[in-house]
């Protein structure tokens, strides 16, 4: 939109769809923030469960973990944690649309996402600064 082209109008709209994107890109991240992950060994002895980054938030040991050799109890260990970060992953790809998204990994939507964070920043500011403009030209009564 340049200041030519300029109709009340077009900012009510442009700041309705513009709330609408935050709140749901904030309600999207709010989500994502609070994925956890569950998992457990394959004996069951042990069972993990990880926070929204993926992080070791709790570790449950079963009554004969005591009794496994240590070798034998961290494999358990590592088995359960990783398990438990698999189900992070997967909870948190569930929330994102697959089809806005198809092969991308969460690094990748990521990057995207700051893109285009960064793009409507930049597209607001030109918006903002061709209304200054306009606002100028009204205080000096130029038409």
């Amino acid at each position: 939109m340049n200041s030519s082209n300029f109709h009340p109008d077009d900012l009510d709209r442009v700041l309705q769809e513009s709330e609408s994107a935050i709140r749901a890109l904030a309600g999207a991240m709010g989500e994502l923030g609070t994925v956890t992950g569950e998992g457990e060994s394959r004996s069951g002895m042990v069972r993990a469960r990880v926070d929204a980054n993926g992080w070791l938030d709790d570790l449950r040991l079963g009554a004969r973990a005591s009794r496994m050799e240590l070798d034998e109890l961290t494999q358990e260990i590592v088995q359960a944690v990783r398990a438990a970060q698999d189900d992070q992953a997967r909870k948190t790809l569930e929330l994102m649309p697959q089809q806005s998204f198809p092969g991308m990994s969460f690094d990748e939507v990521s990057r995207q996402f700051q893109e285009l964070q960064d793009d409507f920043s930049r597209h607001m500011n030109e918006r903002l600064d061709g209304l200054e403009t306009i606002r100028r030209r009204v205080d000096s009564g130029d038409d």
